[in-house]
C-alpha cells in the first residue's frame, strides 16, 4: 500500500463533493447561473447528511464558485474565480498521471512488497450488476486492478484491507458515508481512504424531475427490483413529493407494461429497460439512468493514487 495514498485520516466527504462539483463547473457541464440542486435534494438523493452538502456549498460559495440566495438555493457564479483557469493546466497534467503511477508500480521493490504490478482499488456497491460494470469501467479508464465488492460482503475483504493490499476503496456518494463508517470500525489508522464518485446521471435526473409539474406520474424502471426501489427511495429522500411514482423491473416485465399503460410523464430507467420499452412503444419520454463514472471522478481517483490529494 502506498503511504502517499493512505494516511491517518479520511478525506472529508464534503471536500470530495466540493471538488467534484467544482470540476463540473470548470468543465462547463454546469454553466454560469445554472441552478444547482437544493441542499435537501442533493443530500436526499445521494443519501448524504444535510450538513455534508451544506459544508460543500458553503466552501464553494467562499471560493467564489456559487452564490446562495436567502432561500438557500445555489447557483453557479456568473464568473468563476480566476484561479479556476489553473484547471486547464491541471487537466493537461492529468494525462501524465497514469503513466507515472504505472511506472512507479513497475519498480522491483514495489512489486515485491505488494505482490502485484499496479495500483489496486476495491470498488464497493450494493448492486451486483452495477458494481461489476463500475469495476470494469474504472479498470479500463485507469489501467489499475479494480476488484468489485458488494457492500454487504465488505467484511470478507477486511483481512486484505488491513494487510495493505488496496490503495483505495471507491464507491459512489450514495454509499460513501456507510463505507467510511465500516472502514473506521476496523480500528486501524492506516486503512485506505474511501473515495466517492459523483455520477452525472444523478444530477441530470434531479434536474429533470425538478421541472415536472405537480401530480406528474413518473415510471421507474430498474434492471432489478432492488435498483428500482433504491431509485424510488432517492426521489423520496430528495423531498420531491410533487411526483407520483410507479416502479417496475425487468425481473417482472409485466410490471413495466403496467406503467406503460398508465402513460407516465417521464420514465426513468436503465438502458436495458429502455431497450425493452422501446420495443413496446416507439415514442416514450425516457430518461436513461445508467450510472457511468464521469471523467472528473476518474481523474480524482487518479490524483488520490498519485498522492496529490
Amino acid at each position: 500500500m502506498q503511504k502517499s495514498v493512505n494516511g491517518p485520516s479520511s478525506i472529508p466527504v464534503s471536500s470530495q463533493l466540493k471538488e467534484q462539483l467544482k470540476n463540473l463547473m470548470e468543465q462547463r457541464i454546469y454553466q454560469p447561473q445554472d441552478k444547482l440542486p437544493t441542499i435537501r435534494e442533493l443530500s436526499g438523493f445521494l443519501r448524504l447528511k444535510q450538513q455534508t452538502v451544506e459544508a460543500a456549498y458553503a466552501a464553494l460559495e467562499a471560493e467564489g464558485y456559487v452564490t446562495l440566495d436567502d432561500a438557500g438555493a445555489a447557483f453557479v457564479a456568473d464568473k468563476l474565480p480566476k484561479k479556476s483557469a489553473q484547471g486547464i493546466a491541471a487537466k493537461q497534467r492529468e494525462e501524465t498521471i497514469l503513466s507515472r503511477v504505472l511506472e512507479k508500480a513497475k519498480q522491483p521493490a514495489f512489486q515485491m512488497a505488494q505482490g502485484r504490478t499496479k495500483p489496486a482499488i476495491l470498488f464497493a456497491e450494493c448492486n451486483v450488476v452495477q458494481v461489476q460494470e463500475y469495476a470494469v469501467e474504472l479498470e479500463k479508464a485507469t489501467g489499475y486492478t479494480v476488484k468489485p465488492c458488494l457492500i454487504k460482503d465488505l467484511e470478507q475483504f477486511a483481512s486484505s484491507i488491513l494487510n495493505g493490499y488496496y490503495d483505495l476503496v471507491v464507491t459512489t456518494f450514495l454509499h460513501i458515508e456507510e463505507v467510511q463508517k465500516w472502514l473506521d470500525s476496523l480500528g486501524d489508522s492506516d486503512v485506505p481512504k474511501v473515495i466517492g464518485c459523483l455520477l452525472e446521471s444523478n444530477l441530470q435526473s434531479i434536474r429533470e424531475l425538478q421541472q415536472l409539474p405537480p401530480g406528474s406520474l413518473v415510471g421507474i424502471g430498474g434492471t432489478t427490483w432492488e435498483g428500482a426501489y433504491n431509485f424510488r427511495q432517492s426521489i423520496l429522500n430528495a423531498g420531491m413529493t410533487h411526483l407520483e411514482l410507479q416502479i417496475g423491473s425487468m425481473e417482472y416485465p409485466s410490471s413495466l407494461d403496467e406503467f406503460l399503460s398508465a402513460k407516465p410523464s417521464l420514465i426513468v430507467c436503465t438502458s436495458i429497460v429502455g431497450d425493452y420499452l422501446k420495443r413496446q412503444s416507439r415514442f416514450l419520454p425516457l430518461l436513461i439512468e445508467d450510472r457511468y463514472l464521469n471523467a472528473q471522478s476518474v481523474q480524482y481517483i487518479q490524483q488520490c493514487v498519485e498522492g496529490r490529494r
